[in-house]
């Protein structure tokens, strides 16, 4: 008898080599016919990893072979309770079929391989291609319902051919509904577990409510002419190489804020949910080109990925973390210090508002730690060309922070949708061994700051910090509300200007936005109310409107 690897999968846990019969479970009628056999010697094989689906038998089984699913999966952790062996997102360059004897067995740890006997096996076939079972479990996964935060495990193995074609397809009307429907119940509870909606310096909610607006009334118009000189997906590809380019924040921003906007015209009667389909789709199939490609794993949002966004690319990890430095207490003070002002003068800088930070990773290193790479963007003049912005000349116009820590410091770890990380215990910087701290030049380039700089950087960002200060606060309530809009507005300049195309994008306030103002949001209270009501204290299960009407 000879054997002959067929697949490979990750182990759900390391079990000892195990042999049985193949029997393929495609439906619960096939699991509901197996519940009185034999099946300690029945190695099952499954399209998903879901647990659900094998759960009446699942503690008698031989084995299991699921051609989806990640150690994250309910079937990988529930078949290490029941040891029960199991590969997930297993790949088979051929098909088992049932009664073929397949042992399993683990190589190093973290492999596992699908072997199949040769003598008195059933032949097996060509594996069909993967292509239209990705997008079948990548769509299902879309319309799945998530927890009472939207959580919801993504199970979908995306190869990067997957990922491309996935890309290409078409925005059906039915897809549409679907992501617009999925992206409410991700941004509903994202909002009601946000701190607050106030601001001493800026009306945050007039401000708020004209920006989504303006970029309903916008967006179509921008979207269209920066597509047309260069793909969102390349737009992406481009943006993903290295950091300090664009906040991904900025990317979620261009689909989510534009419902947003939509929203509450609906609330307000001044919409239609079925009106401007076309538009709602090219802004949509824009946003979710380039998250596709910038993200590069298949998922669409953090809370997909289990609260990460591990988007820059090894090499570039590796670069970075040899610039690291192990910290003394001297130089983890002025580290601290140079954080907190340039986090403050980033949340003034963009009036009031976290954009201007995101914090990408958890990147696990070859030791075991983890680092969270920490940009800081638009210390100065840039692509946004904000009026307050365009006399400053602090030493750089970005700063990259490279924050490397031991995982155990922590019980819970979390970079939520916003680019934010919350910790348990909280302060990150306080278990942080090992950091740098890179600047970003206006010409493209990038120089690693020694420690003994990072003082001198703070003055320096503290004196910026002043002058925009000024500048906000010579202002009266319109001006800010407008300059605050103006910042939110902007928000797909950073992809017209890798487009080429920023002098072709007209940047201007649409006239319905002004029509709005000031009544009804120059009032704090009744801005509140509609937007508290439109996207938050509605009776749906998100916060957007379906596209389709029943």
């Amino acid at each position: 008898m000879t054997m002959s690897q067929i697949g490979k999968g990750i182990p759900s846990y390391r079990f000892p080599p195990v042999t049985g019969r193949a029997r393929w479970f495609r439906s619960p009628s096939d699991v509901i016919e197996a519940i009185d056999s034999d099946l300690e010697a029945t190695i099952a094989l499954v399209e998903s990893g879901g647990t659900t689906f094998l759960s009446p038998i699942l503690g008698r089984l031989g084995g299991i072979v699921a051609r989806d699913g990640t150690l994250r999966s309910h079937l990988a952790i529930v078949s290490r309770e029941f040891e029960v062996p199991c590969l997930v997102g297993t790949e088979l360059v051929e098909v088992p079929d049932d009664g073929a004897e397949l042992t399993l067995q683990v190589q190093d740890g973290d492999l596992g391989l699908v072997s199949l006997s040769s003598a008195g096996a059933p032949a097996a076939t060509a594996a069909p291609p993967a292509r239209e079972d990705v997008s079948e479990r990548w769509w299902a996964y879309v319309r799945r319902v998530g927890d009472d935060i939207g959580v919801k495990d993504f199970d979908v193995d995306v190869s990067p051919a997957d990922l491309e074609a996935l890309i290409a397809e078409p925005l059906t009307d039915e897809r549409l509904d679907d992501l617009v429907q999925h992206m409410g119940r991700a941004f509903k509870p994202e909002m009601t577990r946000r701190s607050s909606f106030t601001s001493e310096l800026f009306p945050m909610l007039p401000y708020m409510s004209l920006s989504v607006i303006d970029d309903f009334h916008t967006y179509a118009q921008r979207v269209a002419v920066i597509d047309a000189a260069m793909p969102a997906e390349e737009i992406g590809r481009r943006l993903r190489t290295a950091p300090g380019q664009v906040s991904p924040l900025w990317i979620w921003m261009a689909g989510y804020h534009y419902l947003c906007g939509r929203e509450c015209l609906i609330r307000t009667g001044r919409l239609r949910p079925d009106e401007r389909t076309e538009e709602v789709r090219t802004v949509v199939d824009f946003w979710r080109r380039l998250t596709l490609a910038h993200r590069g794993d298949g998922t669409l949002d953090n809370k997909d990925a289990g609260f990460t966004n591990r988007y820059l690319p090894a090499e570039a990890v590796t670069s970075l973390s040899a610039a690291t430095q192990r910290l003394d207490a001297d130089a983890a003070k002025a580290l601290k210090r140079l954080n907190a002002t340039v986090a403050g003068y980033s949340f003034l800088y963009f009036t009031d508002s976290r954009v201007g930070i995101y914090d990408s990773g958890p990147y696990v290193q070859p030791d075991g730690r983890h680092t969270i790479v920490r940009d800081y963007l638009s210390l100065g003049p840039s692509t946004f060309d904000y009026p307050w912005a365009r006399e400053l000349r602090p030493p750089f116009t970005g700063l990259t922070l490279v924050l490397t820590y031991d995982p155990a410091a922590f019980s819970s770890f979390e970079i939520n949708d916003w680019g934010t990380t919350f910790t348990e215990p909280d302060q990150l910087l306080g278990a942080v061994t090992d950091a740098a701290v890179v600047g970003h030049t206006a010409d493209g380039q990038q120089r690693v700051l020694d420690p003994g700089e990072w003082a001198q950087l703070t003055a320096d960002l503290s004196r910026s910090h002043l002058a925009v200060y000024q500048q906000f606060a010579d202002m009266d309530r319109e001006q800010r509300i407008f300059s605050a809009t103006r910042m939110y507005t902007s928000g797909l300049r950073p992809f017209a200007d890798v487009a080429g195309v920023t002098d072709g994008v007209d940047w201007s306030f649409s006239p319905d936005t002004l029509a709005l103002y000031p009544d009804p949001f120059d009032d704090d209270d009744e801005a509140a109310a509609i937007f508290g009501t439109a996207l938050v204290a509605n009776d749906m299960p998100g916060a957007f409107s379906p596209t389709r009407t029943a």
